[in-house]
């Protein structure tokens, strides 16, 4: 398999009060959301216990990183039923989402 071209990286803030049920149903939402077949590979995670650092921002709750073999197909995900499925289910338990996009060489 050739190297993918994009790189889509998604960092959510959940709602203070999610509640561990709504955490559960969140992270099966995003194992289901990374089996959408315009997606190279998917990988989801919480912030690392690493070392603190000023240039490091671990704020966030939840992270997904998903490769794409081209911002064709990262631009058909983004239209993909089952992607606004997990947008549709999960939206309400998130305050802040930020997305970073880039090419990858």
């Amino acid at each position: 398999m050739s190297k993918p071209a994009i790189a889509h990286i998604v960092y959510f803030w959940l709602k203070e009060g999610t509640t561990e049920e709504d955490k559960k149903a969140f992270e099966k939402g995003l194992e289901l959301l990374g089996t959408i077949p315009l997606i190279d590979s998917f990988y989801w995670g919480t912030p690392a216990k690493a070392e603190k650092r000023d240039v490091v921002d671990d704020s966030y709750d939840y992270c997904i990183n998903s490769f794409f073999a081209s911002l064709e197909n990262e631009a058909a995900y983004q239209a993909d039923a089952d992607h606004h499925v997990f947008i549709n289910n999960h939206s309400h338990i998130w305050d802040k989402v930020i997305v970073y996009n880039n090419v990858v060489n």
